[in-house]
């Protein structure tokens, strides 16, 4: 295999940064997710894993349909249960 092809045209610290960028919003994309379950969940969804996974996805296909997920969950989202215990 020729050493040519695993060379990166704007070298390698270049596509380390950007590996190191997409972890981050991979990161902060599934703590959104995760936050938007624990709410849910808190506020007596059936829905709440499907909330998550899905504002999660959203920000993975890019900021704006992230922030109109978040929008309609924070529209039609219920008022919070009280725990009984």
């Amino acid at each position: 295999m020729p050493l040519h092809i695993l060379q990166f045209p704007f070298g390698p610290e270049l596509l380390i940064f950007v590996l190191m960028v997409l972890l981050v919003l991979f990161i902060v994309f599934g703590l959104i997710g995760r936050w938007v379950y624990q709410d849910a969940k808190s506020r007596g969804s059936d829905w709440a894993w499907q909330w998550g996974v899905g504002i999660a996805l959203l920000f993975l296909a890019g900021l704006v349909p992230g922030l109109l997920g978040i929008l309609i969950y924070f529209s039609i989202r219920g008022e919070r249960v009280e725990s009984t215990h």
